[in-house]
């Protein structure tokens, strides 16, 4: 046996690179695609759906759909590769300018044998007309628009003045007579956490502004802790930035399992309830637990 692993070895040593089998097809799958993320305000949103199934598997699959848009179905065809079929599905969603979640309802494959599979199939965002994110909470995260008028300026940089320096000759006569104590700020997450329980335990919130608050709060985290601009970014774009900084397979999870359920429910009015806010709450704290401390060494980066 020894001397024909050792054959084996020189054997594969001198033919080079040994062609590996291909990775099987699945017997079914369903993928979700969009032409562009970005679509201006008179042009459709064109989806496609691929649906590949083997012999003797049917699937149950809807219409991709968009609260506030319609939905019209186009061309519809199905080739065959290998021993599987493949059908594609073409979509066109319109409406007004805005952003959305596009989304399939369930979807089950359904076996020769009687069993039935859940295929999760991943939402799609898109922007119609618009340059980012919106919903109808939108004038809590958006800044009132400047004063138009100059007049209120002059005068506020006035008494700003004279409080500024009356208040520095107070605070250097009061310095000379007591020593200040410097209390530093808390740190990111502290504050994060201080933030977090007192938004998620608020009675006055409904599930779609609480899930609206407490997005604003992991992004202030992850922008204070990491130094990016969390929160400019989409969901994909944080978990790109969160791998790019070397987080781990499973801690990156958690921070998207944090991410997608509130943006389906906040667009997309999708999911909610106590087990959905519980969940959140635990993926929250194990990782601000884990980055709190030091940034993960860069060699822990997660598997390609």
């Amino acid at each position: 046996m020894r001397h024909s692993r050792l054959l084996l070895a020189f054997y594969l040593a001198g033919c080079g690179r040994v062609a590996l089998p291909p990775l099987a097809t699945p017997d079914a799958d369903v993928r979700m695609e969009m032409e562009a993320r970005k679509v201006e305000s008179d042009r459709p949103v064109k989806v496609r759906l691929q649906l590949t199934h083997a012999e003797g598997v049917t699937l149950d699959v809807g219409h991709p759909t968009a609260e506030g848009l319609q939905t019209r179905a186009g061309s519809d065809h199905t080739d065959r590769v290998g021993d599987h079929e493949v059908t594609t599905r073409e979509y066109e969603l319109t409406g007004p300018a805005g952003s959305y979640v596009i989304a399939l309802p369930e979807v089950v494959a359904r076996h020769p044998d009687g069993r039935e599979e859940k295929i999760e199939v991943s939402p799609l965002f898109v922007d119609v007309g618009a340059t980012g994110p919106s919903s109808q909470l939108a004038d809590i995260t958006v800044p009132a628009p400047p004063i138009p008028a100059r007049w209120p300026w002059y005068v506020g940089g006035g008494v700003a003045l004279v409080l500024a320096v009356g208040g520095t000759l107070l605070w250097l006569r009061w310095r000379r007579q007591k020593q200040i104590l410097l209390i530093p700020p808390d740190p990111p997450d502290v504050a994060a956490m201080r933030e977090w329980d007192t938004v998620f335990g608020s009675s006055a919130l409904d599930d779609h502004s609480r899930a609206l608050r407490l997005s604003e709060v992991f992004r202030r985290y992850l922008e204070a802790r990491f130094g990016w601009k969390a929160t400019a970014l989409t969901t994909r774009e944080i978990c790109d930035a969160l791998y790019q900084d070397g987080i781990p397979a499973s801690l990156l999870d958690r921070a998207r399992r944090v991410l997608t359920p509130m943006d389906l429910l906040k667009y997309a009015r999708q999911g909610g309830g106590a087990a959905m806010f519980r969940q959140l709450d635990d993926d929250f704290r194990a990782v601000v637990s884990v980055t709190r401390l030091a940034q993960v060494p860069p060699g822990e980066r997660r598997d390609a």
